[in-house]
């Protein structure tokens, strides 16, 4: 038992860590507005949809466009005032890249929901972070780092 506290220790001190570092991602909204449902409000905006990409890209495949479809078509349906979009890009390389990789995963999406009719002025694109980022053995996907969090807002 002993020989797993130095690790458990060793891991509460760098989640404490975490906490405390900042984002490497500079913030910024395509409508001027943040997300209104950054957490989820309860209810029938609690579902959150995910879009995936390649490394080093912002491509949509025919999946992904028919996972927008199906947000836009929710949105409609449930009478949402905005959608919500979370970019990321991996945790390695240079985090000004990395940045602007996750802002053009978010702009392509959003691209994809204009196409289907969704205003622009009510879509919030904000930037996710790295969850594990300084944490690289744990993250169990790369491609979790590698995506856009949609979320529906009132």
């Amino acid at each position: 038992m002993s020989l797993f506290r130095p690790a458990l220790l060793s891991m509460a001190l760098m989640m404490g860590a975490a906490l405390a570092l900042p984002a490497h991602a500079v913030e910024t909204h395509s409508s001027g507005k943040s997300c209104r449902n950054q957490q989820g409000v309860g209810g029938k905006f609690d579902r959150e949809f995910f879009v995936f990409f390649d490394v080093a890209s912002s491509a949509l495949d025919n999946e992904d466009k028919a996972i927008i479809r199906e947000v836009y078509e929710r949105a409609e349906g449930q009478h949402a005032v905005q959608i919500c979009l979370f970019g990321k890009a991996s945790k390695t390389g240079d985090p000004a890249s990395n940045a602007r990789l996750a802002r053009q995963r978010s702009e392509a999406v959003a691209t994809e929901l204009r196409r289907h009719g969704w205003e622009r002025g009510r879509i919030a694109i904000e930037p996710e972070g790295e969850t594990w980022g300084w944490l690289e053995d744990l993250t169990w996907e790369a491609g979790e780092d590698r995506r856009v969090r949609i979320r529906l807002s009132k």
